[in-house]
């Protein structure tokens, strides 16, 4: 049942076309249609009045999590002639605006959108193209700490990045470095390309005396990997730190970044809804995400031998085992 505000929106939009819109969406992996941020997306563009089949229309495609597949799986959703483009991830929408000038373009997950090229700064967009920026390096210095409350006695931590996603590889390595360097940590940059190379990546991180894992927002080959990147942490046993709960789900120690509900789902819709109803993309500033989540699994804790301090457990959004 609609709430009274969603039945009059949808009225007003009725009066306003009948013209059926069609919003285009790209994702990495056909797991991520039902998560919660895509569905979270769906049901806030309803509550504004957006009914598929009555007024608007999504398609989506994907990429299989390989980001040389990013170009013609977006040019394929443009040729769809879609009155928006939601492709969330920073990558992507970094392809799409090299394909269109035209079609405006919504993104909810990246680090830094002026750093990327995206937009020309974050309260005057310009071009087709805004959306909500992570606060990556904000949530990168948040991540350290947290691991170095976890386990206090850490000197040396590894990050993990993909050397095929070059420009987010680099953020990484470079925020970190920073941060670390700052706390008089050192760090070891491990590379990974399959799940081949995991056991041996891992193997070294451990024979080079790491106590830490820091993971990357790669959405694409990592995040299918998670399994393997979680298991063979345990196994060497360090303790793990990762950008999203899906991680700790899969038995990484602990994460701490956006809430996905907010960024992708809510923050998403309330673009597309405002370019659907005559916004420049131009015209509308790049939003920073206010809701964050911190999770916790115990088992994997009790795995390490670590004790979660009272404080960092209290403050747990989600807590596994």
């Amino acid at each position: 049942m609609f709430s009274a505000a969603a039945t009059l929106a949808v009225s007003g939009l009725r009066a306003q076309t009948t013209r059926l819109r069609r919003v285009a969406i790209a994702v990495p992996h056909a797991s991520d249609l039902p998560n919660e941020g895509l569905a979270a997306f769906r049901n806030r563009m309803t509550e504004l009045g957006w009914v598929e089949g009555r007024n608007i229309e999504y398609v989506f495609a994907y990429t299989g999590g390989d980001p040389r597949r990013n170009e013609p799986v977006i040019a394929g959703l443009l040729a769809r002639k879609p009155d928006v483009l939601y492709a969330y991830f920073g990558l992507m929408a970094l392809t799409a605006k090299k394909l269109t000038r035209e079609v405006p373009i919504v993104f909810t997950i990246v680090p830094d959108p002026v750093e990327f090229g995206l937009v020309a700064s974050l309260a005057r967009p310009g071009g087709n193209v805004t959306g909500a920026s992570t606060r990556a390096t904000e949530l990168d210095s948040k991540r350290f700490e947290l691991l170095r409350e976890i386990k206090p006695d850490i000197q040396r931590v590894a990050v993990v990045v993909n050397p095929g996603v070059p420009v987010l590889a680099k953020r990484f390595i470079d925020s970190y470095s920073a941060i670390a360097r700052k706390l008089g940590v050192q760090l070891l940059t491990v590379e990974v390309r399959t799940a081949e190379e995991m056991p041996a990546a891992f193997d070294r991180m451990a024979r080079e005396g790491a106590q830490g894992l820091l993971g990357t927002a790669d959405a694409t080959h990592l995040f299918e990997l998670r399994a393997q990147l979680t298991s063979n942490a345990a196994r060497v046993g360090v303790a793990s730190m990762f950008v999203d709960e899906r991680y700790v789900e899969s038995g990484g120690l602990a994460s701490y970044g956006t809430d996905n509900v907010d960024q992708i789902g809510l923050r998403g819709a309330g673009y597309v809804d405002k370019i659907l109803r005559g916004a420049k993309p131009a015209d509308l500033p790049v939003e920073e995400p206010t809701h964050f989540r911190m999770a916790l699994n115990l088992t994997t804790a009790r795995k390490l031998k670590l004790i979660i301090p009272r404080p960092v457990l209290l403050r747990a959004d989600q807590v596994v085992g």
